[in-house]
């Protein structure tokens, strides 16, 4: 599960009558944890893609669809819940029928995984059975079951930490952190070179501010509600530009006031760009390209952003800013 502010809830549920109940659920819930803390956003936002049959950041839509004060918008829950998976920090819940015996013995298993920075919580759900109303499950979180001292320390990356020896900076790093932090690397650069050469036809348009995340976004007015974004997207062999509204009241508002420009807004974008006019994904273009982060592609890449997100600001910004004139 996600909360609307990027927090990952991994859950459990066994019988406890079940042998492994105890303290082997304890280790499976927690090795499910270790093998999601290897993942980035970008692996989660395929997994979940892929079991759901749908595309773009759906991860985001499902958190979009709750009211709370909490929900983040898309730029800082892609943060979030990246920052979630690095640090392991998730909330881990076992739900069992009658967590009664055995809580002490999880002791060995969450200390042996310190690294982590999880949230740990049992939930009984108690069944009571009346023949004429039939079952009421009723849950209840156990509490006090054991004293666990566990102690957390963040390493800032980059940090070289050493005894009597002076450490590399590389040398704490496995492979793939090394490849994950030279494609970070790239990305910046080259979002950075890219805000440094992109001409909006628009004078009044506010350039982009770089980043080391996949995406790039320009927003073409004073509101974060709807945004336009540049995307790299390394595991499905391909880069893009899509327009979206936030889900919710205002970004919906925006959303419907666009539709009455739906001819003229496809004219201008022309048959390349998909349009599919749903909430929170109304128009999309997108190149592929084998290898996004080969400095052979980067020269094509970098003419495709400059002019196609140039293209979305002309046909979008006038549009919003006549929406806005009007209320």
């Amino acid at each position: 599960m996600i909360t609307p502010g990027g927090k990952i809830v991994i859950i459990e549920t066994k019988l406890w009558k079940n042998p492994q109940a105890r303290r082997e659920v304890v280790a499976q819930i927690l090795d499910y944890a270790k093998e999601l803390s290897k993942w980035t956003y970008e692996d989660l936002q395929r997994e979940v893609n892929r079991r759901l049959g749908k595309s773009g950041n759906v991860l985001y839509e499902i958190a979009s669809q709750s009211d709370s004060n909490e929900l983040l918008n898309e730029p800082d829950f892609v943060d979030s819940v990246s920052r979630n998976l690095k640090k392991g920090n998730f909330l881990l819940l076992i739900v069992g029928d009658g967590i009664r015996e055995g809580a002490s013995g999880i002791a060995e298993f969450l200390v042996s995984s310190g690294y982590m920075n999880f949230t740990f919580a049992m939930i009984e759900l108690v069944i009571y059975k009346n023949k004429d109303i039939g079952k009421i499950l009723l849950p209840r979180v156990i509490t006090k079951t054991v004293e666990i001292q566990r102690l957390t320390i963040d390493i800032p990356d980059g940090l070289v930490l050493s005894n009597s020896t002076i450490l590399q900076d590389n040398s704490l790093k496995s492979e793939n952190d090394i490849i994950k932090e030279n494609e970070s690397q790239y990305r910046y650069k080259f979002w950075s070179d890219l805000v440094s050469q992109i001409v909006f036809d628009d004078p009044g348009q506010p350039l982009p501010t770089p980043t080391y995340g996949y995406n790039l976004f320009v927003y073409p007015s004073e509101t974060r509600k709807v945004w336009i974004s540049a995307y790299f997207m390394n595991s499905m062999n391909r880069v893009g530009v899509y327009i979206r509204c936030q889900n919710d009241s205002e970004g919906q508002s925006y959303y419907s006031d666009l539709i009455s420009y739906k001819e003229e807004i496809e004219k201008e974008l022309g048959e390349r760009v998909n349009t599919n006019w749903e909430l929170g994904d109304i128009a999309s273009l997108r190149l592929d390209c084998e290898e996004v982060y080969n400095h052979k592609n980067r020269n094509e890449l970098m003419d495709f952003f400059k002019a196609w997100l140039n293209t979305f600001v002309n046909t979008f910004r006038p549009k919003i800013k006549e929406i806005e004139r009007n209320r």
